[in-house]
């Protein structure tokens, strides 16, 4: 959140080229898909906590050098950063996976919810981060949050530590289909079209709008506002997806949130239908 909140910003500033603003999150979202295999093989060979302890590593180190480049002014050494904080969002995406793994066959719907929850959180505390700190190192705007940022991923590194995980079994391991068995099945094809287009729409909405908000003269901490109440919305109905899931099944589900998301542009209908589509 924090990432999304300022990154456009950041890079803006320190672009050679205005065009190039949102190269940051551009960098910081291929990252993420870049490292979501790797963190999956870690997290097989070595079980998961080694994975969440080497996303949280990124995570710090995200703060670290974003803080580092604001400082010295370096447009790339910004998007350098980016790469770490994709990588420790794709190991928080995996989050939810490992609940199910903990979680019997039934409850496992509610698990995925209950942490796909925990972004309502985020989504508060991301934003009042940034207001709370983004002036606190004058005259480098947002240095002093991404250190806060970084502060934030080394207390989770710690909870994390004390999470007892399962370690998948020598047949677990040796049963699981290769990718290119999974990958032709319709199924899968279309779980990654519902993914495209959901994640496309949230990237376009949490990339440009923060910019743009400041570009029209609104100050940051309004920024940080409608980035807080957009992220709220597409992570308060986890509360209660996961028994829609149970009752209606995914696809049902999956066909709601695209329906949601197509919605507004043609009827007009209220923000808030099109950013709960996120989270369904």
């Amino acid at each position: 959140m924090v990432i999304y909140a300022t990154g456009a910003i950041v890079g803006n500033t320190l672009a050679p080229d205005p065009a190039l603003a949102t190269l940051p999150i551009s960098i910081f979202v291929v990252g993420m898909a870049l490292c979501t295999l790797p963190a999956g093989a870690i997290a097989r060979r070595h079980g998961r906590r080694a994975a969440f302890m080497a996303g949280t590593g990124c995570g710090v180190l995200v703060g670290l050098l974003s803080a580092l480049g604001v400082v010295l002014g370096s447009f790339w050494l910004f998007c350098a950063a980016m790469i770490f904080g994709g990588a420790y969002a794709a190991v928080v995406l995996s989050f939810r996976f490992a609940a199910a793994d903990c979680a019997p066959p039934e409850r496992r719907p509610r698990a995925m919810s209950a942490v796909m929850a925990g972004g309502v959180f985020a989504g508060v505390i991301g934003p009042q981060l940034v207001i709370h700190t983004m002036t606190l190192w004058p005259p480098h705007l947002f240095a002093a949050t991404y250190l806060a940022q970084a502060a934030v991923a080394a207390v989770s590194a710690l909870v994390l530590v004390g999470v007892q995980l399962p370690m998948s079994s020598a047949a677990e391991v040796a049963g699981g289909r290769p990718l290119g068995a999974i990958a032709p099945q319709p199924c899968f094809i279309t779980a990654v079209i519902c993914g495209l287009v959901s994640y496309l729409l949230m990237n376009f909405l949490m990339t440009a709008a923060p910019l743009a908000m400041r570009l029209c003269g609104l100050p940051q901490e309004t920024a940080n506002l409608g980035l807080q109440w957009h992220v709220i919305a597409m992570y308060a109905p986890s509360f209660f997806t996961g028994r829609l899931i149970t009752r209606f099944g995914a696809p049902r589900m999956a066909t709601a949130g695209l329906a949601l998301i197509a919605a507004p542009r043609r009827s007009g209908w209220p923000g808030w239908m099109w950013r709960i589509s996120g989270s369904a």
